[in-house]
């Protein structure tokens, strides 16, 4: 196994860009693993594959799991993070995967207020311009050109997409302080376990297991691609990158998600892409650049 503390020298951008490139892929994953499981089965599959995952690194760092000083905090992001999953998952069974990358994309905008309200952060003036050049960029592709128009609101599965922008925002600052003093790989793993006891607990007297046992191949590929990068690494590069950088800055990060669904949506799924996604998305990236941390 490479030596895992090598994270510590890399650049929080670079953490937090390629934990939004998995995340936007996540989402093509998961509308592969809809077709065969309900959103609460993949929920809890995905903790099932993520919590080894995390032990054996821990295990390997010798990281220490005590949190007897901050277990309010820990069972706070708990309880928000099992509802960011859930009703983000099943948002995106009823809109297309193309479609939840563009309306997570206002998760910055949402995270740099609520850091600004509660956290006190800062917001400089790169930052501000990067989040309204990319704001315009995601402006023009969710409404294909017709900016008057929002139909990608219509549909209930874009309105819980859309709220779990929110929960996401929420998390990321709950998480912040106790990330910061703590191994964020610890905090993660500390924070899934009882998200994922109570999940599995309804799963074993709710599920068919032997369902699972005869998943297509494809399904189970996207199911450990959802356990171990979606889940257990990228969360921890995620809060890394959070604890470095701080909430605000961090959410810039994010617009790379819809750019990365897209470009795996498109061809892999069928779904459309057009002079307004390939604009958009330029300005989207034009703003990720413009409001990085030099």
């Amino acid at each position: 196994m490479p030596k895992l503390s090598r994270y510590k020298q890399i650049p929080p951008g670079i953490l937090l860009g390629f934990t939004a490139v998995i995340w936007g892929w996540t989402f093509v994953a998961t509308k592969i693993c809809l077709d065969y499981m309900t959103p609460l089965e993949l929920m809890g599959l995905r903790f099932l594959i993520a919590l080894p995952v995390l032990f054996g690194i821990i295990l390997t760092k010798k990281a220490r799991l005590d949190f007897r000083g901050d277990w309010k905090s820990l069972m706070a992001g708990s309880i928000v993070i099992a509802l960011h999953f859930y009703v983000q998952i099943t948002g995106i069974k009823y809109t297309s995967a193309t479609n939840t990358g563009w309306i997570i994309a206002v998760t910055p905008l949402v995270m740099a207020v609520m850091a600004f309200l509660i956290l006190k952060e800062k917001i400089d003036r790169r930052a501000i311009i990067g989040i309204i050049t990319a704001t315009i960029g995601i402006i023009l592709l969710i409404s294909k050109g017709h900016i008057t128009e929002f139909k990608w609101l219509s549909s209930t599965g874009d309105w819980l997409v859309l709220a779990s922008a929110h929960t996401w925002a929420l998390y990321t600052i709950v998480i912040r302080d106790i990330s910061r003093k703590q191994n964020p790989l610890s905090v993660i793993t500390a924070m899934i376990i009882p998200s994922a006891a109570l999940v599995l607990g309804i799963m074993v007297f709710s599920s068919d297991w032997g369902e699972f046992t005869r998943l297509p191949r494809d399904v189970i590929l996207a199911l450990l691609f959802l356990g171990v990068f979606g889940m257990a690494l990228g969360h921890w590069f995620w809060q890394k990158g959070v604890s470095r950088i701080g909430a605000a800055r961090a959410g810039i990060y994010l617009y790379l998600e819809p750019l990365a669904t897209t470009a795996l949506a498109v061809p892999y799924l069928g779904e459309s892409f057009g002079i307004y996604t390939a604009f958009g998305g330029g300005l989207v990236l034009l703003g990720v650049w413009f409001a990085r941390d030099k």
